[in-house]
């Protein structure tokens, strides 16, 4: 819950600060211990700003616009955008298919849907490894899928993995970063589009994320 996620970075900045103070070290030491209460700020900050975001959600109070998007040129931005995140780690992302798509809604919330699930792919990639992003059109909607070739989510994970502060053991053990909250926002966005979004994955092998989105009408 809220509070276990907030109190655990509060835990570690705590526990690192007074080892700091215990006696005098050197600069060098005393700035990593800086560095990594940083860390554990910025993910204080984002579990906030996610949760009021979600708060505000279930309000009703996050306003959406319903106007017609290029989703093909909205997907080739965000390739480029990921493909950054990517080369941090040597991970190639990959645009292998895109079709000229338009969908009904707010660019801004798909681009944020779009870019949390590439975020994730990368993230839980092995390094040098690929992940691969598709627009296609499927049974009369448009189809975004996420690969990747990581570390995969266990079968009995699955049909949690898009509830608030839910993340497997493998993934905790995989990376500190994530906050839980990540996939909640991606399903709202993506039912709010009267779309919806699945996962398949198998353990050691990775995991394709899709999203589903009702076609408005492609261009000609």
């Amino acid at each position: 819950d809220a509070s276990h996620e907030l109190r655990t970075p509060l835990t570690v900045m705590r526990g690192e600060t007074e080892l700091a103070l215990r006696r005098p070290r050197e600069t060098d030491d005393y700035k990593i211990v800086l560095e990594s209460n940083l860390e554990e700020i910025d993910r204080m900050t984002r579990i906030v700003d996610e949760l009021l975001f979600l708060s505000r959600a279930d309000m009703g109070e996050v306003k959406m616009e319903h106007l017609p998007v290029q989703l093909d040129l909205l997907i080739e931005d965000v390739h480029r955008q990921a493909s950054l995140l990517g080369q941090e780690r040597d991970i190639q992302v990959v645009l292998s298919a895109t079709t000229s798509v338009v969908v009904l809604g707010d660019e801004l919330r798909l681009r944020e849907l779009f870019l949390n699930l590439l975020d994730n792919a990368v993230k839980y990639s092995r390094p040098s490894g690929t992940v691969d992003i598709a627009l296609t059109i499927y049974q009369g909607q448009a189809r975004v899928s996420v690969a990747d070739h990581g570390i995969g989510i266990a079968q009995e994970d699955q049909p949690q993995i898009f509830d608030r502060f839910y993340r497997t053991d493998i993934a905790r053990a995989h990376t500190k970063k994530g906050t839980g909250l990540g996939l909640a926002i991606c399903t709202w966005i993506a039912e709010s589009h009267r779309g919806q979004i699945e996962v398949q994955s198998q353990v050691g092998e990775g995991s394709t994320f899709t999203v589903m989105l009702p076609l408005v009408s492609p261009l000609a």
